[in-house]
């Protein structure tokens, strides 16, 4: 395992790795952020032979810029690190529900989600060394020449979207957009039964229409709901988000409240104040993470595994696999989406939690996470894989592709996109900016 502690030690280490040989043949470097990416296969490399460059050595805020609201951090920079020196500022972060030791730029590399928005629409600009130790700036990076703007553009075409998702270099910082704070908030909880699903999804994709909910608009099934640690007697819960000038936030929280009253299918709604504790410590973590605190985070994933968050995928009492399509905001392709997971879950569940969460996105897309929790002896394994292999399948051949791949799918991206002639463009740029293909094709991901 490499660990570089600075820049300059990656810069130098690229380019002489290039002439090795393993025993698999041509070295692959396979970047790591700090290595809690859950559920898609943590801290492994993707490919045989691969050698892992952590990048946790680079902790490092560079800039903090609570004027403006942009942050400059390394790939060893935590959520919760950011989000605690974020604390009294005017900004804070757009957090993601998982631990608080996971890399926000690892997180975003891989199109993580926060409660706000898609970690991509945080990133500003990144700072990247290419194979051969050169060392690129993309997007809009803060400079001398520069004004501070949280706009992600440089004059004519940009070069950022290369370095989600790739093996084109690697990744020691990024320039993020942060979140004004406002000035109060409010989350409502909205609980209906499953077979209201598709009345529910047209009540809840208006809330955003109407922009009365400007954030991710969480759904938790009951078993995603026992996943995560909590409880759920009824088919969703609903998490809505509103944030705001106050005399705003009590017109939206009124007007939320009445419509859903009138909808027929909710029970009547919770509402959690800005400092209010949920019912469960999953419930907690969700609100304090629309409030920029990842903190409640850990407490949860403890409670779920019952060993300290580092241990989880060594230690812990269960294991979590993660699948991650992309529906349409529409009613009819979220009760597809369930029924699709119901049929490839009848009767393989023992001594496994198969639940699901949408994410129904401020853009008008659906973010749909299942959530496979599972014994770790060696049969309950194979068939939580098995089902994983499965979801893959059908999800597919319905038009639901998946917009986050684990280690065991990693070579299906190419098949998935269905784009030859992009794909032939992207390995000629691999040649040009990696000919020794030393960079691992395999993500930064530090999430779940």
């Amino acid at each position: 395992m490499l660990s570089p502690t600075s820049v300059d030690e990656v810069r130098s280490l690229l380019p002489g790795l290039a002439a090795h040989e393993g025993r698999h043949g041509a070295i692959h470097v396979q970047p790591c952020s700090t290595g809690l990416n859950w559920g898609f296969g943590a801290d492994q490399p993707a490919d045989d032979g691969g050698v892992l460059m952590h990048l946790r050595g680079l902790k490092t805020i560079r800039h903090l810029d609570t004027d403006h609201g942009i942050a400059v951090v390394e790939p060893g920079v935590s959520q919760g690190a950011l989000a605690e020196r974020l604390q009294g500022s005017p900004y804070l972060l757009n957090v993601t529900a998982s631990s608080a030791h996971t890399s926000v730029v690892g997180n975003a590399l891989d199109r993580g989600v926060g409660l706000h928005r898609q970690r991509t629409e945080d990133v500003l600009g990144l700072e990247v060394v290419l194979a051969d130790g050169t060392l690129l700036h993309t997007g809009r990076w803060p400079g001398p020449r520069t004004a501070p703007a949280p706009y992600a553009h440089q004059v004519g075409p940009g070069l950022t979207d290369l370095f989600l998702q790739s093996g084109l270099g690697v990744v020691t910082a990024a320039a993020l957009r942060l979140l004004p704070r406002p000035e109060t908030s409010r989350v409502l909880r909205l609980a209906f039964a499953a077979a209201d699903l598709g009345e529910a999804t047209r009540f809840l994709a208006r809330v955003h229409a109407d922009r009365l909910s400007s954030a991710v608009i969480k759904v938790y099934s009951a078993q995603a709901a026992a996943a995560y640690g909590g409880t759920s007697d009824t088919g969703y819960l609903a998490y809505v988000h509103l944030a705001g000038a106050r005399p705003m936030v009590e017109c939206a929280r009124e007007t939320v409240t009445e419509q859903a009253a009138r909808a027929g299918v909710f029970a009547p709604p919770r509402v959690f104040g800005p400092d209010e504790e949920g019912t469960t410590l999953a419930e907690h973590a969700t609100l304090r993470a629309y409030a920029g605190d990842p903190s409640a985070n850990d407490a949860m994933v403890q409670d779920i595994f019952q060993v300290p968050v580092g241990q989880t995928e060594l230690r812990g009492t269960a294991g979590w696999l993660f699948f991650t399509p992309v529906l349409p905001l529409d009613a009819a392709a979220l009760r597809q989406a369930a029924a699709l997971l119901d049929a490839a879950a009848a009767g393989l569940d023992a001594g496994m939690v198969v639940g699901h969460t949408f994410n129904l996105m401020p853009g008008g897309w659906v973010d749909m996470v299942v959530s496979l929790r599972f014994s770790h002896d060696a049969d309950t394994s194979r068939r939580a894989h098995t089902l994983l292999d499965t979801l893959h399948e059908r999800f597919a051949h319905a038009g639901f592709l998946p917009y986050r791949l684990d280690i065991d799918h990693a070579d299906a991206a190419a098949t998935l996109r269905d784009e030859p002639e992009v794909d032939h463009l992207l390995a000629r740029l691999k040649g040009l900016l990696d000919p020794h293909h030393l960079i691992s094709r395999g993500r930064y991901a530090a999430h779940r």
